[in-house]
């Protein structure tokens, strides 16, 4: 079926003026099949009348009128409807007549009385001609809209497009070159691409950026950096920008089958935002965001390195551990928000008393370590431990609060100490605790009779081991929130020790000391015990119908009996797996992965749910996350915090989330404390929170007051 293009291209009108009623009726008759529109006139007035209302694309025209001469009727037609094609009809023999018509615009002239065949193929010959002329207007219109198109999709393509002549110089460029390297387009047109490219870059860029390969072979998706153009006012911006480039070259087909090369086409894509991304990921996971210093992994890194230096070339290095006296004090008095300040001032100070190519790191809470290389003696350690003490005298200044924080330094040396990284941070952290016991803010050095000398530590076990049979554990509930619906989605079940004498201990003094002297098991199993008490209390009080999540240790989960004690203690408080969630951190799964899956699957089919705790502190590792049955991940309070200042943390946070949400997970996000936090997590589709803006962690009764209005 032709298009109404098609159809309004084969229309041809034509108007007859004759006066004589017989030719008119029989010329009319002779053209009806060949001309869809015929109108007819029989004087001049007529056919004015005619053209005044109608535009015609063939005019047949008798010169011999009643009331007008053709030729003035020719002559209207010329100045009024020039694209209208004239046949004159006239019995005139006189040359002067056809001369003078064909001056006026005639398109053919036919001299009376002509044959009909004559007749009607000088008009199907002018209808054709009119129906060529439409068609190519036509095309010429579409691949004028399509240039323009084409103009227009380049242009505004965030990409930048170029194509090289054969000897590798610009001949077309959009106009994103501008926005990605400041350079307008006519600026490098005719300039050879090495005008953008940088020194080092050059040999890439000649088999990448001007690319004679096509197919396969050809470029596809090449990182290059390419220099941006200089800001002469300013001197200001970076001055190469990240590109992924995609090129082929482009050949015209020679009669032999060969191809004469004739330049190169390509896109070069900015990938600047995306390698930022990607710095930060990197820096994520070897640093700690709230102090700028490399974290454990990238301190044990370097640990490594230098044990091996130092071993191959028959030298010592020293080990500090460094714990931050009172800090807890701090934190409960001030908040987290003054204790964060105070962290990363003592962070700033620690780095002001170091050497060149000591190593600092922030290994967690308000614990630092420390790696001198190239020590010549126990003296030269002693001498920066004397020097970070004696930079401490003097007050942080954090919010408008004058803060005073001595430091325990504990130091192991190589290799007298210890000859691997887990030995030599083991004895720096014994030696750490030994300072403490001898008045804080001051340092010891490691000695071999400290295993049996660390009183504090062994009291702090001992009490331990009293603390479940005279019921000093207490469980506290912190909520989680729904952030759309504000309703409470789930508790967190956090252990808290009565001491009779410390008072509240909180977990991070007690529990490590409970995984390393094997209480963290029984511990671990009365915190399991209580919460699923609790989750039955809850359910038989008709409370809605929440999670209940309880942290677990790594020592806890590398029990070979783990899941049947797990299983064992729901069935014995009469409740299923449903509604409870356990959270382990990305460490505690990093210790035996395979093993942890195998277990965690086997609690999954119970109808637990998995969370991963602190995310985004360890590995924040893909493969994990699709091996096993994860349900939620939690983002760290460190990073809920940078929220709150100019720092990436909030290119983090919605970096974790999208992830999440493309893995199908949960998201819970930790520590939030202002309502700004919990508007940017909104906006960017966290699903729930917890902190203190909603609820400190709460006992029991307390909870479940909470859950009531719920």
């Amino acid at each position: 079926m032709p298009s109404d293009a098609e159809v309004s291209s084969a229309f041809v009108s034509l108007l007859i003026v004759e006066d004589e009623p017989r030719y008119l009726d029989s010329t009319r008759l002779l053209l009806t099949s060949s001309i869809q529109r015929i109108d007819a006139a029989m004087t001049g007035a007529q056919a004015l009348a005619w053209l005044a209302q109608h535009s015609y694309d063939l005019v047949l025209l008798d010169l011999r009128l009643p009331d007008t001469s053709g030729h003035d009727l020719m002559a209207h037609l010329r100045e009024r409807h020039p694209g209208t094609r004239i046949i004159v009809m006239s019995g005139n023999s006189n040359i002067e007549s056809a001369i003078h018509s064909i001056r006026l615009g005639a398109y053919d002239y036919l001299r009376k009385p002509c044959e009909p065949e004559e007749l009607i193929k000088t008009v199907r010959n002018a209808a054709h001609k009119v129906r060529l002329e439409r068609d190519n207007l036509r095309m010429l219109q579409q691949i004028e809209q399509s240039e323009q198109w084409h103009r227009l999709l380049v242009n505004t393509s965030p990409d930048v497009i170029y194509t090289l002549d054969g000897e590798g110089r610009f001949t077309f460029l959009n106009e994103s070159i501008s926005r990605v390297l400041g350079y307008h387009p006519d600026e490098l047109v005719g300039k050879s691409y090495e005008a953008i490219v940088p020194d080092e870059e050059l040999d890439n860029a000649r088999y990448r950026l001007n690319e004679r390969r096509t197919g396969d072979r050809s470029t596809r998706n090449v990182d290059l950096l390419l220099k941006r153009k200089e800001d002469l006012l300013t001197g200001s911006g970076e001055a190469t920008v990240a590109v992924e480039v995609s090129a082929a070259g482009m050949y015209r087909p020679l009669p032999d089958g060969s191809g004469e090369f004739l330049g190169t086409y390509g896109v070069a894509r900015d990938i600047s935002a995306r390698k930022q991304a990607e710095a930060t990921i990197t820096f994520q996971a070897y640093h700690d965001l709230l102090t700028g210093l490399p974290n454990r992994a990238l301190f044990n890194d370097r640990l490594g390195q230098a044990i091996a230096q130092a071993r191959r070339h028959g030298q010592a290095l020293a080990v500090m551990f460094l714990d931050m006296d009172r800090f807890k004090v701090v934190n409960d008095t001030h908040g987290h928000l003054v204790g964060d300040g105070l962290l990363q001032g003592m962070a700033q100070r620690l780095r002001g008393s170091l050497r060149e190519g000591d190593t600092l790191a922030r290994i967690g809470g308000d614990e630092f370590m420390l790696l001198l290389p190239h020590v010549r003696s126990r003296d030269n350690a002693a001498f920066i431990a004397d020097k970070i003490i004696a930079s401490l005298k003097h007050p942080f200044h954090v919010d408008g609060h004058e803060i005073y924080s001595g430091m325990s330094i504990g130091i192991a040396v190589y290799p007298e100490d210890g000859d691997n990284q887990e030995t030599l941070i083991k004895h720096a952290d014994l030696a750490m605790y030994h300072a403490k016991d001898h008045g804080r803010n001051d340092f010891r050095f490691f000695t071999h009779d400290l295993q049996h000398s660390l009183t504090g530590r062994l009291a702090v076990e001992n009490d331990m081991r009293h603390a479940l049979t005279r019921g000093e554990f207490e469980m506290y509930y912190q909520p989680q929130v729904d952030i759309q619906s504000q309703r409470i989605r789930g508790m967190e079940a956090l252990i808290r020790w009565h001491h009779p004498e410390r008072g509240m201990v909180p977990p991070n003094d007690f529990i490590p000391i409970a995984e390393e002297c094997g209480l963290i098991a029984p511990i671990s199993e009365w915190v399991l015990d209580t919460a699923c008490k609790q989750a039955k209390a809850w359910r038989a009080a008709n409370m809605p119908a929440i999670s209940l999540g309880v942290n677990l240790s790594a020592r806890q989960i590398e029990h070979p009996h783990f899941v049947d004690k797990f299983i064992h203690s729901l069935k014995e408080n009469g409740i299923d797996g449903q509604g409870i969630e356990i959270e382990i951190t990305e460490s505690t799964l990093m210790r035996d992965m395979e093993g942890a899956i195998e277990k965690l699957r086997r609690l999954a089919d119970q109808g637990v749910e998995i969370s991963i705790d602190d995310f985004g502190t360890g590995y924040s590792s893909l493969s994990y996350l699709r091996k096993l049955p994860v349900h939620t991940l939690k983002i760290d309070r460190s990073f809920i915090h940078d929220l709150s200042a100019p720092s990436n943390g909030g290119t983090i946070v919605a970096g974790i989330t999208a992830m999440a949400k493309g893995l199908r997970l949960n998201v819970v996000a930790e520590g939030v404390e202002t309502s700004a936090q919990l508007e940017y997590l909104e906006s960017i589709g966290c699903d729930s929170y917890q902190g203190y803006l909603f609820s400190r962690p709460v006992a029991a009764r307390d909870a479940t007051g909470l859950l009531q209005p719920h």
